[in-house]
């Protein structure tokens, strides 16, 4: 499943992208309100992409295992380690987008 891996890093670095907007965002909030909000737009398109790319993830693992396939025990637990990171950093970013707003 080379194919998840690729995806895997493509969200890497959205999130690497949408965390820096978001700091950027909060960061500016007080001093420079255009800005800051230009810079959350921005965090929150890197998260669309995010979002788009988890789907493209999903689906090939759903095609996988619809094709008659069952992930390696060891790929399995890759892509969970990997998913619930994901998850976890995004909840971040999406957290830091609020305090943003003010």
């Amino acid at each position: 499943m080379k194919e998840i891996k690729e995806i895997v890093e493509e969200i890497r670095d959205e999130l690497e992208g949408a965390k820096h907007y978001a700091e950027q965002a909060a960061k500016l909030k007080d001093n420079d309100m255009s800005r800051s909000e230009t810079y959350a737009e921005m965090a929150k398109q890197e998260l669309s992409h995010i979002d788009k790319l988890h789907g493209m993830a999903v689906k090939k693992i759903e095609a996988h295992k619809a094709a008659g396939h069952e992930a390696p025990a060891a790929m399995q637990a890759v892509w969970d380690w990997e998913h619930d990171r994901m998850i976890k950093c995004t909840a971040k970013i999406r957290a830091m987008l609020e305090m943003a707003r003010g």
